[in-house]
């Protein structure tokens, strides 16, 4: 149907229009109990099909009614099939309705020229709907009926609430394919914008998409794969996001899980799948029907995609919850790959693989593990480097490792040049003039006397320089992804503490040698100074002992650790490659806070032929590709001693020092508040608080320039009582300004990686900071969230 040269919607159509009824119609609704206002409500409501004499058959409501639109005349009406009780779907509530939207007149061509241009999208959306018979059923409250609610939600809060709130542009695409016996695409990388929009109003229409036959899986997913798999090809900063909607079970049986598991170990976090399951709450079969579904999301979930399964109530509110948070995961991992600096995409790494989660640890090496090997020419360990928070800088690692047969020399002879580099006896006799006359142009000298010079050596225990790293990734971060780690002996055995390595999740451009460590120096000067505000955060607490009477109690408040890096430099194929390690965490990883003003635990209020023709398609856009393959709570309360607190006079700020250093003294406030005055009852001291407790402090330890934030690791309680978090990977919100002194402008200097969000990242804690025992325990300032 069309008005005015372009298709009508029910939101066009009027319920009070003059209709004439014939003997044959009149019959035919007096024989079946419907009345004349039925039909008037199916005409102006009602899913219009346009049958092949011209006549237009309108359902709505529980009544099918046949028109005649020449005529103006009702030919026959009769009870739908597909109705659903009267306590559900339009015998309840009358459907929604959309106008369309003006469309500019340059967008058409515009979108054209997006859909040519892949490496200029920002997110690629694949809604796989289902079609088949069942989704005719009249169950949706606001809806004609459960596809109609699926493509009216979709319409209103996933395309237009996103173009309102500027959330997206034209750099979003969005794919539609229709599941039924088999598999289509009617909507192919349409640029988000008000045509999109109105594609998707008229499809609300029976006359666009009847729901029909069966609804098969495989075809779908083989094509969302291919869809999907577009931005290894061409973008890899594009975010992705998969939502299947589907009313039960599949008509056809094919490996669903492997498929989404196949894409999910490609993109991890960078693709968000979420299955959507339509049916009445009532229904005894619903969880046997969304088997396939759940799996499909288990399976994402295993290999490190955001992954959800949403079984909404029969109601377009429901669905509009639903849609709106998937548009917010959406913008959540576009925020993640761009560059907070720049504003400009990163393209994610697609050249690892994540291993499924549960995956048993290796007791020996495998095919998956990469070795270095201290008699290995070609692939070994060069050097290591720890960091000095006193100097900002690396520190070098002294290696107790012959120089030249790279074997651990315990009476070795120190280089006369750097005095750290060491050579065996043997390879001294054998190799006596090439060590005097050639190892002091080597870089490995240079490199040690440098630091030497520079007080930037460091002696460490380092359990063994042959080591192995796990290719399949087992974690992933906003910044960073987390490799398996060992040490090895000399026969390859494991030996040592599990540990973890960890790398960039972006892809780095091959600069200088200090461009590759910038990215390391961020994170240990990050981690080095959180570590920093621990210690002077567990000090105080240790403090307490003198302004309490009992002091068992105080023994037992949690303590903060952050986990201590090492940055291991191999050669691999002749190239120089960093890694970043630590010690693995054992027990539950949990995350506490973010950099976004998250806290854990508080409410959010507050805080086949298909394929070829897909290809074919793809082609004729330019995008043709190969296809892809506590404390104890009986305790009471604790009331303060009455040992007057010793009072602690501010010094000043002495002049800066030669060194090109930030001190203690720049960087911490030396006064010490101690806890305020009156009661404290063990609930306010819960070990939960600890950990936005420890932001608050950072903030006001640091005279209101740096915040702690995003506290993950594990929280652990020992045999005696004594509880402690050990964290990693921590950011620092840091606030800029000029610096007064040396001392000032050498932190203004110092940069926190991607993830510091300035006075931004302040302000978002406070906004969901709730002050807590502890707070008070330590003096802090009290804040109120905004």
């Amino acid at each position: 149907m069309t008005m005015g040269g372009r298709r009508e919607s029910f939101a066009d159509r009027t319920e009070n229009s003059h209709l004439v009824s014939g003997t044959h119609g009149r019959d035919r609704r007096q024989q079946r109990s419907i009345e004349k206002v039925d039909l008037q409500r199916a005409r102006r409501y009602g899913m219009a099909e346009t049958q092949a004499n011209g006549r237009i058959k309108y359902t709505y409501g529980g009544i099918v009614f046949i028109y005649d639109p020449h005529k103006n005349r009702e030919i026959t009406s009769f009870a739908a099939p597909d109705v659903a009780s009267n306590n559900a779907g339009t015998k309840c509530s009358q459907p929604i309705q959309l106008a369309k939207m003006s469309v500019p007149q340059n967008q058409i061509e515009n979108n054209k020229l997006m859909q040519r241009d892949p490496r200029a999208w920002k997110s690629h959306s694949v809604l796989v709907i289902d079609m088949s018979g069942s989704m005719r059923r009249d169950d949706v409250n606001g809806a004609r009926c459960r596809s109609d609610g699926i493509f009216l939600t979709l319409a209103r809060d996933y395309i237009k609430k996103q173009l309102d709130d500027g959330t997206s542009s034209s750099h979003d695409v969005v794919s539609v394919v229709i599941m039924k016996e088999d598999a289509t695409t009617p909507i192919l990388i349409e640029p988000l914008s008000c045509t999109l929009y109105n594609k998707l109003v008229d499809m609300r229409e029976w006359s666009e998409l009847r729901p029909s036959g069966p609804g098969n899986y495989m075809p779908a997913l083989e094509i969302a794969e291919t869809l999907i798999m577009i931005s290894e090809t061409f973008n890899k900063a594009c975010a992705l996001s998969l939502m299947f909607f589907s009313d039960g079970r599949p008509s056809d049986r094919g490996p669903f899980a492997e498929v989404i598991g196949r894409m999910a170990s490609k993109f991890r976090r960078r693709l968000t799948v979420c299955c959507i399951g339509m049916a009445e709450a009532a229904m005894a079969e619903d969880a046997e029907n969304f088997v396939a579904l759940q799996d499909m999301v288990t399976e994402a979930e295993a290999y490190g995609a955001v992954a959800s399964f949403s079984k909404p109530s029969m109601h377009t509110d429901s669905l509009s919850n639903i849609m709106t948070s998937l548009a917010t995961s959406l913008t959540t991992s576009k925020t993640e790959m761009t560059d907070l600096k720049t504003g400009k995409s990163k393209a994610l790494r697609t050249d690892v693989l994540r291993e499924r989660r549960g995956t048993p640890d290796d007791d020996a090496l495998t095919l998956q593990w990469i070795p270095y090997r201290s008699t290995d020419k070609k692939q070994f360990v060069r050097r290591i480097w720890s960091w000095s928070s006193q100097k900002n800088d690396f520190l070098h690692v002294i290696d107790p490792r012959c120089v030249c047969c790279y074997k651990k020399s315990k009476r070795g002879f120190k280089c006369g040049n750097c005095k750290i580099c060491l050579v065996c006896k043997v390879c001294k006799k054998e190799y006596h003039q090439y060590f005097i006359q050639e190892h002091y142009k080597k870089d490995e000298c240079y490199t040690a006397l440098k630091s030497s010079r520079t007080g930037l050596v460091v002696s460490k225990d380092i359990c063994s320089f042959s080591v192995a790293m796990k290719e399949p990734i087992f974690d992933e971060g906003a910044e960073r992804i987390v490799h398996k780690f060992r040490y090895m002996d000399e026969h390859d055995q494991f030996i040592g503490p599990k540990m973890v390595a960890k790398q960039s999740r972006f892809v780095e451009n091959d600069g200088s040698y200090e461009d590759r460590m910038s990215y390391h120096r961020e994170f240990l000067r990050t981690q080095s100074l959180a570590s920093r505000f621990a210690d002077l955060f567990n000090e105080e607490i240790d403090a307490l002992v003198d302004h309490f009477k009992d002091t068992e109690w105080i023994r037992k408040l949690p303590r903060i650790k952050f986990l201590e890096p090492l940055v291991i430099e191999v050669i691999k194929d002749g190239k120089e490659v960093n890694i970043l390690i630590e010690s693995e965490l054992e027990g539950t990883y949990e995350k506490f806070n973010n950099n976004m003003g998250f806290v854990k635990g508080q409410n959010k209020h507050v805080q086949n032929g298909k394929i070829n023709d897909l290809s074919s398609s793809l082609n004729q856009l330019g995008l043709g590709f190969n296809q892809p393959e506590g404390l104890g709570a009986g305790l009471g309360a604790i009331e303060e001693g009455s040992e007057e607190e010793e009072e602690e006079e501010e010094g000043n700020e002495e002049e800066e020092e030669e060194e090109n250093v930030a001190t203690d003294a720049a960087l911490f406030d030396a006064t010490v508040l101690g806890p305020e005055s009156g009661s404290y009852l063990m609930e306010d001291l819960h070990e939960k608080y600890f950990p936005q407790a420890f932001s608050h402090y950072s903030y006001e330890k640091s005279k209101h320039k740096l915040m702690v934030v995003d506290l993950q690791g594990v929280f652990k309680v020992e045999s005696d009582g004594t509880q402690q978090y050990m964290l990693t990977d921590p950011v620092i919100h840091k606030r800029r300004g000029k610096g007064k002194n040396k001392q000032s402008k050498q932190l203004e200097s110092w940069t926190f990686g991607r993830t510091d969000r300035g006075e931004k990242g302040m302000k978002a804690f406070f906004d969901t900071h709730v002050c807590s025992g502890v707070c008070r325990l330590l003096g802090l300032e009290p804040q109120k969230p905004n």
